[in-house]
């Protein structure tokens, strides 16, 4: 688009009167001296994409020294006498409806328009110009960066948790302009365009838009005194949802790369107390985040992307976690507030599974060998500490499931059996997916070894663990669906939906940030033994749909592989492998509702949350469930 100046972000009044704003909300400083109302301020996007025409004509006549049009919409000046061919045109006649065409030459259609007894034809007889002859030339018209930072902006930023709700509460936002992120904002969008149009030609934009940001930062970071780090950062994390956006074969380790040089960043801010007051929580987002990508990167390097074990060594598997990683969490846990300490506290053991995970895929293991039963051994351990963490948490870090009375209130494809669960902020949300998608894969891991290693594991995994694991997993795979209107709104939900919805407050920060490792945890949920087919098929359901909104790659190549699971190509543990006794299987009905019969340890059906509880609680509006704490009771 061409520039046209600046434009002013002042109010209606104070441009009317050509004198400075300084655009204090909710009005501002002249309006409020003068006694008079403040009309308010203009949408900062429609400033972004405002349409300029009429200033480059004008312009550009005045360049070219054309005069201004004529009242009938011609061009006034001289033209040259040339000869051309015979030219139809069509007029109209004086019948209703009826056209006549009559040949004529451009020349002598010049001459009857300059003519001057044009200017004083009846204003009756004076044509308006049609859309056709006003219409832009290409080269003034919205260029592709400008398109996809608009793209970006209502499908990146807009509605997401933790971001504006209209383009309005974008006004002011000082980020947006920045020279980083609107190259960012291009690149991202131009490459979701390309995924969803087939146009390689906006990923070849992209990639060069995707430099331009690299060359920024690196510039900016040499003075690091001087660095903006809300833009600096922004920029960073936005890169690597750029990387899980553009398409490729492994798109989540150069996106890791990105959030550990963010982590980086911020690190170096924090120590010294110029990071923001909530930098600490950003880390642990930051270090979040690193490890669950560790994890999803398995899958793109294997050919059973939805085992735990797989059937040979996959010495590509890289459970390695940075040097720097230790430095980060020593620094979390001495600045994190009382409040987020559960999150600090967790995230060891996130790590530690991932390394156990990577040791399972990179060596040899033989049934009956002690090193075998050792990852068994760790695998329980690591589980444990992953119930007694969701036992002990209550108060503000408590989830409560809601629904509403009416079952047709939600749209089926966007929230999952019309529940939905609201917590203090986005910020624990996303941290109680961390601990589900970590405990189902944990006893995905045990469910796995009963058949691939019979004699370690008999011993460790008895029928009655397995069938603890196997409701378990149905259980936070369902809490993990019925989350994802939480993190993500699907395009089916209205400003009505989100009253309900809104109830959980901010605390992310960045809204996009949280998508890629939610949709891995959509597949997560979806691929683990166990999980009713209707909730795969939900699960499938969202992620194409995010697709098809955001254009992100990632989101299709995981919905493929949630797909081979439905079809049975890349199958996973499931009820099957539990032992063959009759008291070993669990009804989908006992699944749903987490155990309805007694285990051969004593522990008895109840659980919390599970839709067999919501028979006895209809007409509540809306029904809460309290699904987080004493839980480790059942179990």
């Amino acid at each position: 688009m061409v520039y046209c100046g600046k434009a002013s972000q002042g109010c209606q009044s104070c441009r009317t009167r050509r004198i400075k704003c300084d655009k204090v909300q909710p009005e501002c400083t002249q309006c409020v001296r003068i006694r008079k109302p403040c009309p308010g301020y203009r949408d900062q996007l429609s400033l972004m994409f405002r349409d300029e025409s009429s200033k480059v004509m004008q312009k550009a006549h005045a360049q070219w020294g054309v005069s201004e049009p004529s009242e009938l919409g011609e061009a006034s000046g001289s033209l040259p006498t040339t000869t051309a061919s015979p030219v139809p045109i069509r007029t109209r006649s004086s019948g209703p409806g009826a056209t006549s065409t009559t040949t004529t030459t451009a020349a002598a259609a010049a001459a009857a328009t300059a003519s001057p007894s044009s200017a004083i034809l009846p204003a009756k007889q004076r044509r308006r110009r049609s859309p056709e002859e006003t219409r832009l030339p290409t080269e003034l018209k919205e260029t592709p960066a400008d398109k996809a930072i608009r793209f970006y902006i209502q499908n990146y930023i807009i509605g997401l948790p933790d971001e504006p709700r209209t383009a309005k509460d974008l006004q002011g936002t000082r980020w947006l302009h920045s020279r980083e992120m609107r190259n960012i904002m291009a690149a991202v969008g131009l490459a979701a365009m390309s995924n969803l149009s087939g146009d390689k030609a906006m990923n070849t934009l992209a990639k060069q838009h995707y430099g331009q940001v690299l060359q920024t930062i690196a510039s900016s970071m040499r003075n690091i005194a001087t660095v903006d780090l809300d833009v600096v950062l922004r920029a960073v994390i936005i890169m690597a949802v750029y990387e899980v956006t553009r398409p490729r074969d492994e798109p989540v380790s150069p996106a890791r790369t990105h959030v550990q040089g963010g982590a980086a960043i911020l690190s170096s801010f924090l120590p010294r107390g110029q990071g923001p007051a909530d930098g600490a929580r950003g880390l642990l987002q930051l270090c979040f985040s690193m490890v669950a990508a560790k994890q999803s990167s398995f899958q793109y390097s294997s050919l059973e992307p939805n085992r735990m074990i797989p059937s040979s060594v996959e010495p590509f598997c890289d459970g390695t976690i940075p040097p720097m990683f230790s430095d980060w969490i020593s620094i979390c846990e001495r600045m994190v507030t009382e409040a987020d300490r559960p999150s600090a506290q967790l995230i060891g053991i996130v790590a530690r599974f991932v390394q156990l995970a990577a040791l399972v895929r990179t060596r040899a293991h033989l049934d009956g060998h002690p090193d075998t039963a050792d990852v068994i051994v760790r695998a329980l351990e690591i589980d444990e500490e992953l119930e007694a963490w969701e036992a002990r948490q209550a108060g503000l870090w408590a989830v409560v499931e809601e629904r509403v009375s009416d079952p047709g209130f939600f749209p089926p494809a966007a929230v999952l059996d019309g529940c939905y669960h609201v917590y203090d902020n986005t910020y624990i949300a996303r941290v109680w997916n961390h601990q589900r998608w970590t405990r189902i894969l944990a006893n995905q891991l045990l469910l796995e070894s009963v058949s691939r290693f019979p004699r370690s594991s008999a011993p460790l995994v008895p029928p009655a663990r397995q069938r603890r694991a196997l409701a378990c997993i149905a259980r936070l795979a369902r809490d993990t669906l019925v989350s994802v209107p939480t993190h993500y709104r699907h395009p089916a939900l209205t400003e009505a939906h989100g009253r309900h919805l809104d109830k959980t407050k901010w605390g992310a920060s960045i809204g996009i940030a949280g998508i890629p490792t939610l949709l891995f945890e959509i597949k997560v949920a979806a691929c683990a033994p166990g999980v009713p087919a209707q909730h795969r098929a939900w699960a499938l359901e969202i992620v194409e749909t995010a697709y098809k909104t955001t254009g992100m790659f990632q989101a299709r190549v995981l919905a493929e592989f949630i797909r081979k699971e439905m079809d049975g190509a890349s199958p996973t543990a499931s009820s099957s492998s539990v032992s063959s006794s009759p008291s070993a299987s669990l009804s989908s009905g006992a699944m749903s509702a987490f155990g309805g019969e007694e285990d051969e340890e004593g522990g008895g059906g109840g659980g919390g949350g599970g839709g067999g509880l919501y028979g006895a609680m209809k007409g509540q509006v809306p029904i809460k469930v309290e699904v987080a704490g004493g839980l480790g009771a059942f179990f």
